[in-house]
């Protein structure tokens, strides 16, 4: 339905399937990591194509400032900041970014060196785009990009990680780093950019 531009679809099936906030599983869990992801993910593309989302980040970003400091998931932690960001939740934003910063200056663990080289860069990319920094945005995360698959996630949803490049790098006019992440994503998927709503404007 995304593909097709059935967006009313979209957001029918975001409000009462995926993320139905009255249905059984999400009230028994409301921030379960992988539905973070998905849902965040979903608005993040959404809003890239012009697709007026209402107030659906509002409950996400609420649930993101309760989790600061929580490194334990690190692929959710950009999908935690998207919320904040999407939401202009600025103080909460820096406290998240400090927090992160600190869990990135431990010497010891397998989370630390994820959260400095990936998931604190990506995240401060994400509150640059957020404020009209593109260039700032990719300056933050074009050193993470190599290994970002680190934080976790499939291809599937790492891409909207590379999705969030491509718009900075578009906003910023900056062709080869469009370039860059658009040859990136044809080795990953059977169907060509060219082909796809998130890339084939670029």
């Amino acid at each position: 339905h995304f593909e097709r531009g059935e967006f009313d679809r979209v957001v029918t099936l975001y409000d009462s399937r995926f993320r139905n906030l009255n249905g059984p599983l999400t009230v028994a869990a409301p921030d379960l990591y992988i539905d973070v992801q998905n849902a965040a993910s979903m608005l993040f593309r959404l809003e890239r194509q012009g697709v007026e989302v209402g107030d659906r980040w509002n409950e996400l970003a609420d649930k993101a400032e309760t989790r600061i400091g929580d490194c334990l998931s690190t692929f959710t932690l950009p999908h935690w900041m998207m919320a904040l960001a999407a939401t202009k939740r600025w103080p909460a934003a820096d406290r998240m970014l400090d927090a992160l910063r600190t869990i990135a200056a431990k010497p010891e663990g397998t989370v630390p060196p994820l959260v400095r080289d990936h998931a604190l860069p990506v995240c401060a990319a994400i509150v640059a785009r957020a404020k009209g920094e593109p260039e700032k945005a990719l300056t933050l995360m074009r050193p993470a990009l190599k290994g970002m698959e680190k934080l976790g996630g499939s291809h599937a949803q790492q891409d909207v990680l590379q999705q969030l490049f491509l718009d900075c790098a578009t906003k910023a006019k900056s062709t080869p780093d469009a370039q860059r992440v658009i040859e990136h994503v044809r080795k990953l998927y059977a169907v060509a950019p060219e082909r796809r709503r998130g890339y084939a404007l670029a």
